[in-house]
């Protein structure tokens, strides 16, 4: 009787034990996609911070007449590169244009003036100083001629 009563007590404690794994490994999986499910969640939300500031900036380049000026005024801590035709600007971490150093964020707007009519333009948004290419938005604008009418 006793033999009975003994390997009884040792079935019960290894359907504890496999349950106890089983539950374990569970848990282990399902942390795994809460883990990649924010990660998800905060690369979507880079992407779409970047992608607002890069439409916003091509905005600015295909309505103004002088577009590097218009954006150097609409972002006060954006600096010019290489004479005129490259401007940088800077962001924090919640895509706030910030100064140098809380920079976390950078976009750089190049445009190339092929005539008088036509510029290429090029806006690239980078995380942590070109090491990460978040975002990347190309275009042409074309202004067309209108001669000036003498009455």
């Amino acid at each position: 009787m006793k033999k009975l009563s003994s390997s009884r007590s040792s079935l019960l404690l290894m359907e504890l034990i496999l349950a106890i794994l089983f539950f374990a490994l569970a848990s282990a999986i399902c942390l795994q996609l809460f883990v990649k499910a924010s990660l998800l969640s905060r690369d979507t939300q880079e992407l779409d911070q970047a992608v607002r500031c890069a439409s916003s900036a091509a905005e600015l380049l295909s309505q103004a007449d002088d577009p590097m000026e218009q954006i150097m005024a609409q972002f006060p801590e954006s600096f010019v590169r290489s004479g005129e035709n490259q401007v940088t600007l800077l962001f924090d971490g919640d895509f706030q244009s910030c100064e140098s150093a809380d920079m976390v964020y950078q976009m750089d707007i190049l445009t190339d003036w092929k005539d008088t009519q036509t510029t290429d333009w090029s806006i690239a948004v980078y995380k942590d100083q070109h090491s990460t290419l978040v975002y990347e938005l190309e275009g042409t604008i074309y202004r067309q001629y209108l001669p000036e009418v003498s009455l």
